[in-house]
């Protein structure tokens, strides 16, 4: 997953080096102090707009099957129930297997939390959580270890200390 979101990264970075090399060689171009030709500059916006629509299309298509939603999980899932509150984690379980679907449930009766997964410095996935609503996340965990659960959305004062962590064992 770390080389797909290089190579988006890298992708989008492009996408801006073109972009600012475009828009100086326009802004180069119409330096000169002739008559503005209103049909013949109509005509190309149009064009421009068609490009940039079909080039913002091309990459929604090459990158959309990147984004981590959408996993459902299957029978052999392991669930994990979260409870979220001012300024704590409850799992009911602390210890999940490596390789197969994890399913955490997530909620919240105060305010709203965002429910991160961190593998020491490295962001693992995330949810917000809605007061009153169960927010699933599916996640398989590749590597063994110590994981740490962190709140992503400022809740109050000792938001700083809403930590958990869990562990993926063999």
């Amino acid at each position: 997953m770390g080389d797909t979101g290089l190579l988006i990264g890298v992708a989008y970075v492009g996408v801006v080096v073109l972009a600012v090399v475009v828009t100086v060689a326009i802004a180069l171009s119409t330096r000169s102090r002739a008559p503005v030709d209103t049909h013949r500059l109509a005509e190309n916006e149009k064009r421009w707009l068609l490009i940039v629509v079909a080039f913002l299309i091309a990459l929604l298509v090459s990158t959309i099957w990147f984004a981590p939603y959408g996993h459902t999980t299957s029978s052999g899932a392991q669930v994990v129930n979260v409870h979220a509150q001012q300024f704590f984690w409850q799992l009911d379980r602390r210890s999940v297997r490596a390789n197969v679907p994890v399913e955490f449930r997530t909620s919240s009766t105060d305010v709203n939390h965002g429910f991160g997964i961190y593998k020491g410095t490295k962001f693992v996935a995330q949810v917000q959580v809605v007061p009153g609503k169960t927010q699933k996340l599916v996640h398989t965990f590749r590597e063994r270890g110590r994981y740490t659960i962190l709140c992503l959305e400022f809740c109050g004062v000792n938001h700083h200390r809403m930590a958990a962590s869990f562990e993926v064992a063999p």
